[in-house]
């Protein structure tokens, strides 16, 4: 079957590529535009006209897809093996204008499926009709973004005193601070980023400069190995093992606000060839 490639009202599930050059014709879906159900608290006023309003969240995604079918019969196997109620999640990678930057995906699963066989089907061209369902109703980049974060003032120094004259402070080695890097995250909601720090480091700081959220592990990180922090899980792992005890109580999970963000670095040893990389998928609504 043809190859998902990102070109313009295509899609991608299990493998099967829905549009463009291929043997599926996908017809108008939806749902990635709609908004998802909402949750909320709201409570009846009693005795009085109206209701007092709660908190929303958003409950889970649901698309509805439309295909036709063309050619032999091994593509429709291929197609009802990969929209196949009951095989769990997958990713839908779908590539529509003014959708998710142009390029997106989502996680889901099938939850309903209609081939019926009628007269279009007999004349070679099975139409099917599959229903989504994605626990998690965000829209995010196809492609992840990535950066490093590095410290803005190095605990590092060089002594400066005593002074000999002719002296300057570039030959002397003085430490200049730099401002934060710029990170620009695009979509319209916040998303989640995910850090990994290499050691050796000691107790390693993320700060946003921004808003003054911050995360601190109390941790030393021994030499190439590689401490992960997830913010959407909330988890912490050393090496594949959870070291969630060792957040400091003035962390915060923060997530990527659309928008530019300033993060730093930092951590006892002071070195200023440590940092930490985080990645991340801009998220839209």
């Amino acid at each position: 079957m043809a190859v998902y490639d990102g070109q313009p009202y295509t899609m991608e599930y299990g493998g099967v590529l829905l549009g463009g050059p291929g043997s599926v014709v996908l017809h108008e879906p939806s749902g990635l535009l709609d908004s998802p159900e909402v949750r909320s608290s709201d409570r009846t006023l009693l005795q009085r006209h109206g209701a007092s309003a709660g908190t929303d969240y958003l409950g889970a995604r649901v698309v509805q897809l439309g295909f036709t079918v063309l050619d032999d019969t091994s593509a429709l196997a291929d197609v009802l093996r990969a929209f196949q109620p009951g095989a769990g999640d997958k990713v839908l990678r779908f590539a529509v204008p003014g959708v998710a930057g142009g390029r997106g995906r989502l996680v889901a699963r099938v939850r309903k499926r209609s081939a019926p066989l009628g007269a279009v089907y007999a004349a070679g061209a099975a139409r099917v009709d599959v229903e989504l369902w994605a626990a998690d109703p965000l829209l995010y980049a196809d492609q992840e973004s990535t950066a490093r974060v590095l410290p803005v003032s190095p605990r590092g120094s060089v002594p400066v005193f005593p002074m000999r004259f002719p002296w300057g402070f570039m030959r002397a080695g003085a430490v200049f601070i730099s401002p934060p890097a710029d990170i620009a995250v695009d979509g319209n909601t916040p998303t989640w980023p995910v850090y990994s720090i290499t050691g050796p480091v000691v107790n390693p700081t993320i700060s946003n400069r921004v808003t003054g959220e911050k995360l601190t592990v109390q941790l030393t990180v021994p030499t190439a190995e590689v401490l992960t922090i997830d913010t959407r899980s909330r988890s912490v792992l050393l090496n594949g093992a959870s070291r969630y005890g060792a957040l400091t109580p003035d962390s915060v999970w923060f997530p990527f606000r659309p928008g530019v963000l300033r993060l730093e670095f930092d951590d006892l040893l002071g070195d200023k060839s440590r940092g930490a990389d985080v990645r991340w998928r801009s998220a839209w609504i």
